[in-house]
């Protein structure tokens, strides 16, 4: 039995690696990703033409509707805190808060 063991092994060598190296991977990335949500958010926020220079983007492929919008960045952990799973309707999802770890909003700097 050990024989056939040590020759399982030593045939299979790399194959064993490379599994183990996946599974210590997903393992990583699942605690990273769904339990510490430990990365950057990136979405369109709201933005006030009169206000700041906006990013205009179109409702439909013949773009008859326009609307104005910024590029939030922020902390996942920070953005589901403040709102909850769905941050559609969520008015601290389109400002960066005073505790907020890794926000950024970006307004159109490009001359017209």
């Amino acid at each position: 039995m050990g024989i056939k063991f040590q020759k399982f092994l030593s045939n299979n060598f790399f194959l064993l690696i490379l599994l183990s190296a996946v599974i210590v991977n997903v393992f990583i990335s699942y605690n990273r990703f769904i339990v510490r949500q430990d990365y950057i958010v990136r979405y369109e926020g709201e933005c006030d033409p009169l206000l700041e220079r906006c990013f205009v983007g179109c409702e439909d492929e013949d773009c008859t509707e326009e609307y104005n919008y910024s590029m939030v960045q922020k902390y996942a952990a920070d953005l589901f805190a403040q709102c909850g799973r769905d941050i559609t309707d969520c008015e601290a999802a389109s400002m960066c808060l005073p505790g907020d770890r890794e926000c950024s909003i970006t307004y159109n700097d490009t001359n017209i």
